[in-house]
């Protein structure tokens, strides 16, 4: 990690504000694109797509995910999330779940995306050094 110092401010700082925020509000697209994209990095790293639906399918679209993945992470991101909420849907009893009912492990793509090189995390980590002062609201 090349900005170890600014990486742990936007966690400390940013992210867990967002989190502690029950409105949600975002000031500008570059911190919603770092914030979403953050998200969706710990909670696939944590315990994969499904995880990440449970945490957050209430609060990000498909549209804003895929936007940020966009910009922070690039192509391949998008289509391995798209693949993944693709066949993940909403049960009332289970919360989230991958409609393959005879899926045996967790979905193909959350094994896909811990293969990714370079990693989101350090595609991130240059996104939010590169918008640093809109991210941070910085003048």
């Amino acid at each position: 990690m090349k900005h170890v110092e600014l990486w742990n401010c936007f966690i400390e700082e940013v992210y867990y504000s967002f989190l502690d925020d029950e409105s949600k509000t975002f000031h500008s697209s570059e911190y919603k694109n770092a914030i979403i994209s953050f998200a969706y990095d710990a909670e696939v790293n944590s315990g994969g797509h499904i995880t990440f639906f449970d945490c957050f399918g209430s609060i990000f679209t498909i549209d804003e995910v895929t936007e940020a993945l966009r910009k922070t992470g690039g192509e391949k991101f998008v289509s391995n999330f798209l693949s993944a909420a693709a066949h993940i849907r909403y049960d009332d009893k289970l919360g989230y779940v991958d409609s393959n009912e005879d899926a045996d492990s967790d979905p193909a793509e959350d094994f896909e995306y811990y293969k990714m090189n370079p990693a989101l995390s350090d595609l991130l980590e240059i996104y939010i050094y590169d918008n640093r002062k809109k991210i941070f609201n910085w003048h």
